[in-house]
């Protein structure tokens, strides 16, 4: 056996031992297709930027794990975005994947607060993905990734991500179950799975490279079928920042400025004063009909009243 023979043989070992991996680059590879229309030429020529480069997106991922990342310029991590999206690099300056601090508060985040989380999504997929068009972008991209999530044989069937509209957990051999799909929480669960559990990016090098195979030096074009044999029908939904936010406020804890009443009072909605000879009696949410004189002035509603007697 000549030593050609040998390297093809242990490519094919590789290949059926490690290909697909869901990693980092494989994910933000998958997200690359699915990003909202590009700006004109034209427009670029002016030197408006339509922020949808690699750097951009790799930032807005980080946003995700850290809400306060600062994004230190496109120059600075120009080469940094492609080598991580090609699954050359796991760590390095400016990129926290390596941050233990910042990767535990990120799993708290997410385990412990997930709308607050999902919320970090939300954002992203609105600057970034393109949904609810005839070309649904946002579909093809949940398929492909349970489709990578399904042949990557690393991962056992048992395994649980958090990708439930409010974080429940979904089994790796439930997810061809799926119907409806709320794509930030989705994303959100399986970007998690992602930073907690493939810190070591290089195990896609070998899919990336099948995906997007080398152009003589040239942009090296996604050439997969990820999800394409998916058959299922999917609901695939998004979520407004704005939206969020009011869900957020909405489980917030409330304090209401109001009188402390005895139980006896709160009961009765009603509490007297002590030393004034006066009882006050509240009556809440009442109906009143007043009529005066011939023009016939009519109240019908009134939100509080009280009446005093001496």
């Amino acid at each position: 056996m000549d030593g050609i023979e040998i390297m093809v043989n242990r490519r094919e070992a590789v290949m059926n031992n490690e290909h697909p991996r869901l990693c980092g680059g494989t994910f933000m590879t998958l997200v690359l297709q699915a990003l909202r229309q590009r700006k004109k030429a034209r427009e670029h020529y002016k030197g408006e930027s339509d922020k949808l480069n690699d750097p951009d997106v790799l930032v807005g991922l980080i946003t995700v794990i850290n809400p306060d990342y600062k994004d230190p310029g496109k120059a600075v991590l120009k080469t940094k975005a492609n080598d991580y999206k090609s699954c050359k690099l796991s760590k390095g300056q400016y990129l926290p994947f390596g941050e233990k601090l910042t990767i535990d508060v990120f799993d708290q985040r997410v385990r412990n607060d997930f709308l607050v989380a999902r919320h970090d999504m939300c954002i992203f997929v609105h600057s970034f993905i393109e949904t609810g068009t005839k070309l649904q972008k946002d579909i093809r991209l949940v398929k492909a990734l349970i489709d990578l999530i399904k042949q990557d044989e690393s991962i056992d069937d048992s395994t649980e991500f958090l990708i439930g509209e409010n974080g429940g957990a979904i089994r790796k051999d439930r997810l061809l179950n799926l119907k409806r799909v709320c794509l930030p929480s989705f994303l959100l669960g399986v970007w998690h799975f992602i930073v907690i559990n493939r810190k070591n990016n290089k195990v896609g090098q070998l899919t990336y490279d099948t995906w997007c195979p080398e152009n003589g030096g040239g942009t090296r074009e996604y050439k997969g079928t990820m999800g394409e044999n998916i058959s299922i029908e999917l609901d695939v939904y998004t979520l407004e920042p704005e939206d969020e936010t009011e869900n957020m406020e909405q489980d917030a804890d409330v304090v209401e400025d109001r009188p402390e009443w005895n139980d006896q009072d709160n009961h009765n909605n009603q509490w007297e004063t002590s030393g004034t000879g006066l009882n006050l009696q509240q009556i809440n949410n009442p109906f009143t009909f007043i009529q005066n004189g011939d023009n016939n002035t009519q109240i019908g509603y009134i939100a509080n009243q009280t009446i005093v007697k001496k």
